[in-house]
């Protein structure tokens, strides 16, 4: 989508990949069961380090943790306050900036200068560091000039 400049919720973007690869499986859902899928976003898991590490980073006055997102607002902000998982460590979170202001998804320097500009970092952008999963992510961090650390949990390397 980034690369024909088209938009499309995140949610909607997960929703129609999910029909898709039920069609090239033959398979089918009920509207029903498609919905309680959606709605596993709510109640995301996270890794068992996850929360000694959130837990550590809310006393750290100097550092602003924020979730930064291809995913819709409300998707971030309901895993962020639903998950059993999650949700204790919310507050250490000041705020969820997604790429729907923007209208581009990540890796488009765009969405990371809308990040730096939600963050008050615009011109401060080399001292911001993006922490992800997705390499994508990283490399996108990197060429606007952001700190960037990989978790690669597959242990696969770059």
């Amino acid at each position: 989508l980034n690369s024909m400049k088209q938009y499309q919720d995140f949610s909607d973007v997960t929703q129609n990949s999910l029909k898709h690869t039920l069609a090239e499986h033959d398979e089918t859902l009920s509207d029903q069961a498609i919905a309680k899928i959606m709605q596993a976003y709510d109640s995301l898991s996270i890794f068992p380090d996850v929360a000694s590490t959130l837990k550590a980073l809310s006393s750290e006055s100097d550092i602003e943790c924020v979730v930064f997102t291809n995913g819709t607002k409300s998707m971030a902000t309901n895993s962020v306050q639903k998950s059993p998982e999650l949700s204790p460590y919310s507050s250490v979170f000041t705020q969820v900036v997604t790429v729907d202001y923007v209208r581009s998804f990540k890796p488009a320097p765009e969405v990371y200068a809308y990040l730096a500009q939600c963050t008050g970092m615009t011109n401060n952008v080399g001292s911001m560091w993006l922490v992800s999963g997705n390499p994508f992510d990283i490399v996108g961090a990197k060429a606007v000039g952001m700190q960037a650390a990989w978790i690669d949990r597959a242990g696969n390397g770059w």
